[in-house]
């Protein structure tokens, strides 16, 4: 079986953000979200999920390159005095491995941003980190642990087929390997904390080598290349709502999404759209 969960990343980051991933849900093929609950757009966002209930809404951790929700004297050690998290995310990865200070403040900030997604959104069947920073070893740890206690079943597992991806775009395919290594180590490890306690995830992702590089030869052609089991891809459609127009690859995903000849390859190559919450709930059978 090959099963596929096309997920919008960045959901209540901007209106734009809401709109591109609401009609590539309503008018195409994305099947899922995750929720910036310190984004601009959080609460437009809530409301777009409780009137969308077969978008499957999880939470997009933010620990890097965004906000807090805690106010900023709570976890200064994260944060600057506007609340900004840092925004190199290599330095700010190597700063909280190294540093053991910072951990209780990692666990607090983590802890309130899944009690706002359930507030706002009443369930969380799936959690994934803004630049994937829910593989890191210690954000990994926290997440693992908030997944038990609040009953959260499925997490993202950031394991990309590299050489499938080269097959399709060779740009940039240096950095596309040292990504591939480095996530390989971290999803390895995720993936036995996971099995250890009874969390469930992908088998396989697409989106982190071609994040906003998605093209309609790369998507096509990835389709019939979909390995066996459950494979996420992941995306970050914006449309243009009168303001500042969104990126024009952010335009593009959206487009690509709400191609009916998307909906048509999916079928001739037998892939079934899936979510999180139908693998939980086929977990639990």
């Amino acid at each position: 079986m090959r099963a596929l969960i096309i997920n919008g990343d960045d959901f209540g980051f901007s209106p734009e953000a809401n709109a591109g991933i609401l009609k590539a849900h309503r008018e195409g093929v994305l099947t899922s979200a995750s929720l910036m609950v310190t984004g601009e757009a959080h609460k437009e966002a809530a409301a777009a999920a409780r009137d969308n209930p077969a978008l499957d809404v999880g939470l997009h951790l933010v620990v890097c390159r965004g906000l807090s929700l805690l106010d900023s004297g709570r976890v200064a050690g994260l944060v600057d005095a506007q609340g900004a998290f840092a925004s190199n995310p290599v330095v700010t990865g190597l700063r909280y491995f190294f540093d053991r200070r910072l951990r209780s403040q990692l666990r607090d900030e983590c802890r309130a941003q899944v009690e706002k997604h359930l507030e706002l959104v009443g369930y969380l069947n799936h959690i994934n980190g803004h630049l994937n920073f829910h593989a890191h070893p210690v954000i990994c740890d926290i997440v693992m642990d908030l997944a038990a206690e609040f009953r959260i079943p499925c997490l993202r597992l950031v394991r990309e087929p590299l050489l499938t991806t080269l097959r399709l775009s060779r740009a940039a395919a240096a950095r596309k390997v040292v990504e591939a290594v480095i996530f390989r180590l971290l999803s390895a490890r995720m993936r036995r904390l996971a099995k250890a306690r009874g969390l469930k995830s992908n088998d396989w992702l697409f989106g982190l080598h071609q994040s906003g590089r998605f093209t309609e030869s790369y998507l096509h052609g990835l389709i019939p290349r979909l390995p066996q089991g459950v494979t996420e891809i992941y995306f970050h459609p914006a449309a243009d709502v009168g303001r500042t127009p969104p990126p024009a690859e952010a335009q593009r995903e959206v487009a690509l999404l709400t191609d009916p000849r998307l909906k048509e390859l999916l079928a001739a190559n037998g892939v079934k759209l899936t979510t999180f919450a139908e693998i939980a709930r086929q977990s639990r059978n």
